[in-house]
């Protein structure tokens, strides 16, 4: 399936939401190597120096149904930089669907602050309730701030609990009837 939709950041800067694909390896590779330390270990729960080729298939080679990725594209000068990745992925390691998934974000350091989480969240959660899945789960660091403000600001009755320095946060896909004013 393809996804292609426009956005506009917080200062007015437009970009593109679109499907990451797996052609869209070497601009994630780009991507992942301009994410700071603190980033990376938000992500990746630990120090990354490199995506591996297994890693690379797995994160751009998704069939958009239980595994979803999308990329935040910015377009300048007619150069396209990956500036966000968010994803979801469910089901089982057996291969049988789930009504809940897992969602994970990441976004480059200069651009940080700018909405880029919270646009790629809403386009996420969009994607999730047109396949059946109704909860989506984020393990989340607990001094990752502002992935926690992403989510208690994110117009969705979020609830969270807090287990070794992790807090597991949990939400319907279906937004509080306020969000949608």
């Amino acid at each position: 399936m393809s996804y292609f939709e426009t956005a506009v950041l917080r200062d007015g800067e437009p970009i593109v939401v679109r499907a990451i694909v797996p052609a869209d390896k070497a601009l994630l590779l780009d991507h992942f190597r301009h994410l700071g330390p603190a980033s990376m270990r938000h992500r990746f729960f630990g120090a990354k120096k490199e995506l591996s080729g297994k890693e690379l298939a797995y994160f751009t080679e998704l069939d958009f149904i239980g595994h979803v990725g999308l990329a935040a594209i910015l377009r300048r000068e007619g150069e396209e930089r990956m500036i966000g990745v968010g994803r979801y992925c469910c089901g089982s390691a057996d291969g049988t669907a789930s009504s809940s998934a897992e969602v994970a974000f990441a976004v480059v350091d200069e651009h940080q602050g700018r909405g880029v989480g919270t646009i790629l969240l809403e386009h996420l959660t969009s994607v999730a309730r047109e396949h059946g899945i109704t909860e989506l789960v984020a393990d989340v660091m607990a001094d990752n701030v502002a992935m926690m403000r992403v989510f208690t600001n994110s117009g969705f009755a979020v609830q969270s609990s807090m287990e070794g320095g992790i807090y597991r946060v949990a939400f319907n896909t279906e937004p509080l009837s306020t969000s949608e004013a």
